[in-house]
């Protein structure tokens, strides 16, 4: 089935599915997070869809909103489509994918741990990749890094590039055309003393 068939026959069910035009990239199913469960179980059940494979689950900051995105495949008829779910950046909350494919577990906590997207009737929604005690969610563009966690830093003097460092790259730089010249000088000279 081609995209815009399975975009049709979904809005036959759900109108306010929606499949923006896009320039580059692939297209994309936007559908509505409230009904993000029963869509989802729709497109795995549907037997001329199959989608029985979630082939991972992320979370995204676009700095406006917070997006779920889902990318599908069907092994029965070798297709797949990318399908999002929009989000509020003020608690973002949708219901987990998981009783329809356990592998969004860990995904699931993922995006909760880094973006704050709490998912609904999750078995075991905590953090993953960051301690449990650890404030805020790291993978939105708003974050700010803490300068320490429990009093050990979480910063390095020579994390980022600062003055020093910057004028350090520029001292070797100048430093290796130097060299270079030095070099190509001696090849000419010896080339004419063959001569």
């Amino acid at each position: 089935m081609d995209f815009d068939a399975l975009v049709a026959k979904l809005q036959v069910r759900w109108p306010a599915v929606k499949a923006p035009a896009v320039q580059n990239g692939e297209r994309v199913v936007l559908i509505p997070a409230d009904q993000n469960l029963a869509i989802l179980a729709y497109l795995k059940n549907d037997p001329e869809l199959s989608f029985d494979s979630l082939m991972s689950l992320v979370g995204v900051d676009s700095g406006r909103e917070l997006w779920v995105v889902y990318p599908l495949h069907s092994f029965k008829h070798l297709h797949r489509l990318l399908v999002k779910a929009i989000l509020p950046r003020i608690n973002p909350g949708i219901d987990s994918v998981c009783s329809l494919w356990n592998m969004a577990d860990f995904f699931e906590r993922e995006a909760y741990d880094l973006y704050g997207i709490t998912f609904h009737a999750h078995p075991d929604l905590r953090r993953i990749l960051n301690p449990q005690d650890w404030e805020g969610w790291p993978g939105r563009k708003d974050y700010e890094y803490p300068m320490e966690y429990q009093g050990i830093p979480t910063v390095r003097a020579d994390q980022f590039f600062d003055d020093a460092i910057s004028k350090g790259v520029e001292e070797r730089e100048a430093e290796d055309k130097a060299i270079a010249v030095q070099i190509e000088a001696e090849m000419k000279a010896k080339l004419t003393e063959k001569k």
